[in-house]
């Protein structure tokens, strides 16, 4: 996982599993669901099976050029490892996705709110298993103006950060055994929640170093 061929076969997974079903593919596909889990939003059969690959293709494109230009970018070498590791469960998380996306298409016996929270919770805890090795660049992690503005702020904000994403995230995952009238709403406020603390958190250093 800590290597960039590693999204290659994620993407070209997913692009085999589009191949394989599309002709039983309807001919809209939902592509966004309310907090009820009832489709609201729908694409053509044809952008269904490839919007998914497209935006984790784009991904493994793009972030490695933005490395490239990134002011920070000698700090990449300190964290290489992980900067790709996040890149792949970042792409691991669109696989995801699109298999359930298009499974409900199909007729598959999916809940969709729940399978989302259980989908979410597990990339919030693995991301945040990681978020305490990225050190400070533009593209990757709690980018506030304070944690850019001082090392060592953006040191102690990830680091809680590492704690809030994992908690946020086994929070939403277990939500989704929660009646379904409570169970979105308990998963997204766990990982906005456990997303905004580090937020804050970095004012609140950032103005403790500076009193300091």
């Amino acid at each position: 996982m800590t290597k960039r061929w590693v999204g290659l076969p994620v993407i070209a997974g997913m692009l085999v599993f589009s191949a394989a079903v599309f002709t039983r593919l309807p001919d809209t596909v939902a592509t966004h669901w309310s907090m009820s889990g009832e489709a609201d939003g729908f694409s053509s059969r044809a952008l269904g099976a490839v919007l998914a690959p497209g935006i984790a293709f784009a991904l493994w494109l793009l972030l490695p050029l933005l490395r490239r230009v990134d002011p920070r970018q000698t700090n990449y070498e300190r964290f290489d490892g992980t900067f790709w590791l996040v890149l792949n469960v970042l792409i691991v998380f669109m696989g995801a996705i699109h298999v359930m996306s298009l499974g409900a298409a199909l007729g598959w016996p999916i809940n969709v709110s729940r399978a989302m929270l259980v989908i979410i919770g597990v990339m919030f805890v693995a991301l945040g298993n990681y978020l305490p090795r990225v050190r400070s660049n533009w593209w990757m992690g709690i980018r506030t103006p304070w944690t850019m503005e001082s090392e060592s702020v953006w040191r102690q904000t990830h680091r809680l950060a590492g704690y809030t994403f994992v908690i946020g995230g086994l929070v939403a995952a277990l939500s989704a055994l929660l009646p379904t009238s409570i169970a979105f709403g308990v998963g997204f406020t766990a990982v906005m929640v456990g997303a905004l603390i580090p937020v804050v958190y970095s004012y609140v250093v950032y103005r403790r170093e500076r009193k300091a």
